[in-house]
């Protein structure tokens, strides 16, 4: 049965892990490397190892699952079922579910950090990168910290805080996003590192024209799969996590979300890309499945 689970959300161009997961409890330190563009864009990217072939992903906690482009290396991973990927613009590519093993986060310091056997989805053809989806970090609790460039796994055995603050749960493919307030006026906002900068609805810029002014740019944008439209630049006055964690000035995307709405709810107007979230040091929890927690600390 083909099954829509996984979105593939906007870039801009210009464990333990569930059942399955090895390793000992020693902290870890995942290297990151950064693609930074203009208007404080940036990608993420992490060394993936899939049995003895390594390279990088792009780590995406707005994509439900993880998607792997057909190759030589990965052309024998028995496949277990098929999806249908949906990139913002609605498009819709049919992709196979395979099985890989030993799939491993390479650590620069500590143990690597990964999962004897997962599922993700392979696409026959895409003009974007490999994209780290958001349930390989299921399981998990871990620092994201984008100015030292590194995700770090603490010690499990050294418990530590507590973090206060829910994710809200977005849509039947379970995405997180964070209550934030854009001039004071509350919303949703999808916690998307793979958008290389934030991105907000049409509908909502139209309605609070005054926290938003227009940049003039012939901007084009891709999906991660690849599909391209012109939408529109905007410098946003200000946008805040509460308790005084405040960002002012960042551009965003404007566009119509579409099908994003759709899947995410009307409540999401926002996608927190790459120019919003490397303001902050995040700690994520998501070792509760069902409730998971965050916690964010501007960075000076």
């Amino acid at each position: 049965m083909q099954s829509i689970h996984r979105l593939l959300l906007l870039l801009i161009t210009t464990a333990s892990m569930a059942t399955g997961a090895f390793g000992d409890e020693r902290r870890s330190m995942i290297p990151l490397s950064l693609n930074e563009g203009d208007y404080g864009g940036g990608r993420i990217y992490a060394p993936v190892r899939f049995g003895s072939v390594a390279g990088k992903m792009r780590v995406d906690t707005g994509a439900s699952t993880s998607r792997i482009t057909f190759a030589l290396w990965n052309k024998d991973f028995p496949v277990v079922g098929h999806t249908s990927s949906m990139g913002a613009s609605g498009k819709l590519m049919r992709c196979d579910d395979v099985e890989a093993r030993n799939v491993l986060l390479k650590a620069a310091q500590g143990d690597s950090i990964g999962r004897t056997k997962y599922t993700l989805s392979r696409c026959p053809s895409s003009d974007g990168d490999d994209l780290l989806g958001l349930d390989f970090f299921r399981g998990t609790r871990f620092q994201l910290d984008l100015a030292h460039r590194e995700i770090v796994f603490p010690d499990q055995k050294t418990p530590g805080g507590d973090l206060k603050q829910p994710f809200v749960t977005l849509g039947a493919d379970r995405l997180v996003g964070v209550n934030v307030q854009i001039g004071g006026v509350a919303t949703v906002g999808l916690f998307d590192s793979g958008a290389e900068i934030s991105a907000v609805d049409l509908s909502f810029v139209k309605s609070h024209s005054d926290l938003f002014t227009p940049v003039k740019s012939h901007i084009k944008a891709s999906e991660a799969g690849g599909g391209r439209w012109a939408p529109k630049l905007f410098k946003l006055k200000e946008i805040s996590l509460g308790e005084g964690r405040v960002v002012k000035g960042i551009f965003v995307l404007a566009y119509d979300f579409g099908v994003l709405r759709e899947a995410l709810g009307a409540q999401t107007s926002v996608l927190l890309g790459y120019n919003f979230l490397s303001r902050f040091q995040w700690d994520l929890d998501f070792t509760t499945p069902d409730a998971p927690k965050w916690s964010a600390r501007l960075r000076q």
